[in-house]
């Protein structure tokens, strides 16, 4: 398989105890291969939980952390979801720590 797009979805400042929805839908018909989360304000990871919907079918129950997704990790977590075009991926990004938190989610889609 070839690296068919990148799409970069970022939470801005996400301040404590709060949540956001990022959501995708392609152009085109996508095969979803790696999530990348990278933590831009040089926190932890474990306290910030990924829900994942592609459509109405959800795949993380009920959410899972962000640690899971870091780009250096050695044991990267590999899918091999279709993305239809026009169906929305939707990430619930919820932090539970202390402080404001920021994460640029990365969706690598191969042909």
């Amino acid at each position: 398989m070839t690296l068919k797009r990148i799409v970069k979805l970022d939470t801005g400042s996400l301040s404590a105890g709060s949540f956001i929805d990022l959501v995708y839908a392609p152009e085109v018909d996508l095969k979803l291969k790696r999530i990348e989360v990278v933590e831009t304000t040089a926190g932890a990871y474990s306290l910030l939980f990924l829900t994942f919907y592609m459509g109405d079918v959800p795949f993380f129950f009920p959410d899972v952390s962000a640690a899971l997704f870091q780009p250096l990790k050695p044991s990267l977590i590999v899918f091999d979801i279709a993305h239809p075009k026009g169906v929305y991926l939707k990430i619930r990004v919820t932090n539970a720590d202390s402080a404001a938190r920021r994460l640029v989610i990365h969706l690598i889609y191969e042909e």
